[in-house]
């Protein structure tokens, strides 16, 4: 059952979502999307963050501010 295991590792935010952690509006992470500031994908016409990538890119720029 790996397609299985391998279902439960691809967990996706919605825009609403994680602009909502980061507690900024969905204009503001999508234009750090469409910058490429952010990976996104978008799926279906509605855009997709990847959790493992949304918590990367957080502690990425955690870092940046911490330095």
């Amino acid at each position: 059952m790996a397609t299985v295991s391998a279902h439960k590792e691809l967990k996706f935010f919605t825009l609403e979502q994680a602009a909502d952690m980061l507690q900024v509006s969905k204009r503001t992470l999508h234009r750090l999307i469409q910058s490429k500031q952010m990976p996104g994908l978008k799926i279906g016409g509605q855009w997709r963050i990847r959790e493992s990538e949304f918590k990367r890119w957080v502690e990425h720029n955690e870092k940046i501010v911490a330095s």
